[in-house]
């Protein structure tokens, strides 16, 4: 059987790392690259430059293809600053609103990013994230969970994203565990597969949350050092108990504003993990999300935007 041409080159540019996909107009990889190359890491000016050597031998030898980039490159410390599409929005819209920018003299497209607005006002922004929403939404998800430095509950409708909400869980562990006397243990702990520890801290977690034991979780969070330092948390276990913890409170208040359907659970394979862990500790069901999402969401918006 002869091999589909290529139809597409597919970017995912992150801050700490870059994915770039060689896809034919059904979706088949025929080749992927992987960089340390994120955005963070670039110097201003230099982005053209980076992505010639990243996927210049693509280019060469397909001069005709289109080019579509997203995720952080189209951040205000990026290659250029793409928009945000204001939610609800689905993959038409946001493929109305691409940003074109030249390198070497291929023009590349930036898929712009996402916004929406809590019921109270406050503004949330995704970059990045949109993408991979769309790739798993082909797959029949009603709610995705993208866990990370902050993560994102995303509410979708027939393949639309409708809302979202972002929760900072990842970088106020990173913040609290490296930077706090109450993350002191936790810092020096090894961080294992999830387990009985885990578990504690994602229950103490969920009641802090709701409030159950008279307390928050501002308060709850002191046990991270109290509970290892009187003997009643063994010391190597205190970074996990911390990530219980803080997961465990980010799904109640989560399920406030997104109540009913089972998520699915997108992003690194160990934090995945962790959430999918902590969902069934709160008896709750959730599944993993397919992987590939980002590849298919760049397809998505290819083909809404003509390109193929």
């Amino acid at each position: 059987m002869t091999e589909a041409p290529a139809a597409l080159i597919g970017v995912d540019w992150g801050s700490s790392n870059v994915r770039a996909y060689l896809m034919t107009g059904g979706g088949t990889i025929l080749d992927a690259i992987a960089s340390a190359d994120g955005v963070a890491t670039v110097a201003p000016g230099a982005f053209a430059a980076t992505f010639r050597r990243l996927v210049g031998g693509w280019l060469d030898q397909w001069p005709a293809l289109p080019v579509l980039a997203s995720g952080m490159v189209g951040s205000r410390n990026g290659w250029r600053e793409a928009p945000y599409v204001p939610c609800p929005a689905d993959a038409r819209a946001i493929a109305a609103d691409l940003l074109a920018v030249e390198a070497a003299g291929r023009r590349v497209l930036i898929v712009p990013g996402l916004s929406c607005e809590s019921e109270d006002g406050q503004p949330d922004v995704m970059r990045g994230e949109e993408v991979e929403i769309l790739g798993i939404a082909t797959q029949g998800a009603r709610l995705v969970v993208l866990p990370g430095s902050h993560c994102k509950w995303v509410a979708v409708d027939e393949e639309e994203i409708a809302r979202f909400q972002t929760f900072v869980t990842g970088e106020l562990f990173a913040a609290l565990r490296d930077h706090t006397l109450i993350g002191a243990f936790a810092r020096t702990a090894p961080m294992g597969a999830p387990g009985e520890a885990f578990a504690r801290g994602v229950l103490r977690g969920a009641s802090a949350a709701q409030g159950a034991d008279g307390s928050g979780l501002i308060g709850a969070l002191f046990g991270a050092r109290s509970l290892p330092l009187t003997g009643k948390l063994a010391e190597a276990d205190a970074g996990d108990y911390l990530s219980g913890l803080l997961i465990g409170a980010e799904i109640v208040e989560a399920r406030r504003r997104f109540p009913r359907e089972n998520p699915q659970v997108a992003g690194a394979s160990a934090l995945a993990q962790r959430y999918l862990a902590a969902f069934a500790v709160l008896g709750e069901r959730a599944s993993a999300a397919p992987p590939g999402a980002a590849a298919r969401g760049l397809l998505v918006v290819a083909r809404q935007a003509g390109l193929l």
